[in-house]
């Protein structure tokens, strides 16, 4: 069943129940570790009783308030010390997001995975990720220390619907070199991939349907369809809010 109609039929079950709804902290690209040097975009995304309506946001590292007022939160560059941490963001009036920590890592190679949690059902990618300046080959991944990949120029593993059975821990290798080295063999350090059961929502239907629909549109954030998928999402959103009695369709 599509994210589209899967949400639509949930939505027509909501009537007028209500249920506050928190902003979700994403990053571009989508990946929940990073090495230093490297450039995120963090977004504060906010299910919108009206579209055009101007926001002041709030940015928190840590619990700590950061400069920043706008939508997204560009990090140029990343430090270990300076952007490494727990990110939250909020609009005036409104909730605080939970929490979502960015991983800076100094490194000649990382597996680079999404910062969400993983629930049976998802689509998962990992990416061995290397150094900048750096050019690389022979990129292997591993689960439990079994090969499950290898590739002389692919450097990502997917996985269209993960299952609980494929939880364990992963990590990579990779050749990398530069114009003035040698060649280095790059080793991740190995990350336990720990796929959940979705878990029963005790929040209102509106917030359940409203998470469901942005968790599967983040998870697919990388697939071809992604315009597609988006404006479902989008739409889907504002049926259940127009349904909940929280915003004219």
């Amino acid at each position: 069943m599509s994210v589209f109609l899967a949400i639509v039929i949930l939505s027509l079950n909501v009537g007028k129940s209500g249920g506050a709804i928190k902003p979700v902290v994403t990053f571009t690209p989508n990946w929940g570790n990073i090495l230093y040097y490297d450039s995120v975009t963090l977004t504060c995304d906010v299910p919108s009783t009206v579209p055009e309506e101007p926001r002041t946001y709030h940015w928190y590292r840590n619990q700590t308030k950061i400069e920043g007022d706008q939508q997204n939160l560009h990090i140029i560059g990343s430090s270990v010390g300076r952007d490494r941490g727990d990110y939250q963001c909020q609009t005036i009036g409104g909730d605080i997001s939970d929490p979502v920590f960015l991983d800076v890592t100094i490194n000649y190679v990382i597996l680079q995975r999404p910062p969400s949690v993983i629930y049976e059902g998802d689509p998962l990618t990992l990416r061995c990720h290397h150094v900048k300046d750096f050019n690389a080959t022979n990129t292997n991944f591993y689960k439990d220390d079994q090969e499950i990949k290898s590739s002389e120029s692919d450097s990502t593993f997917h996985i269209p619907n993960i299952t609980r059975s494929q939880s364990g821990r992963y990590k990579c290798t990779k050749q990398i070199y530069s114009s003035n080295s040698s060649n280095v063999h790059g080793n991740s350090d190995e990350s336990f991939i720990s796929v959940k059961v979705y878990p029963v929502c005790r929040d209102s239907l509106v917030t359940c349907c409203l998470d469901k629909v942005h968790r599967q549109s983040v998870a697919h954030q990388d697939d071809a369809d992604v315009k597609s998928i988006v404006s479902y999402s989008k739409l889907a959103q504002r049926i259940v809010l127009f349904l909940a009695g929280e915003k004219t369709f």
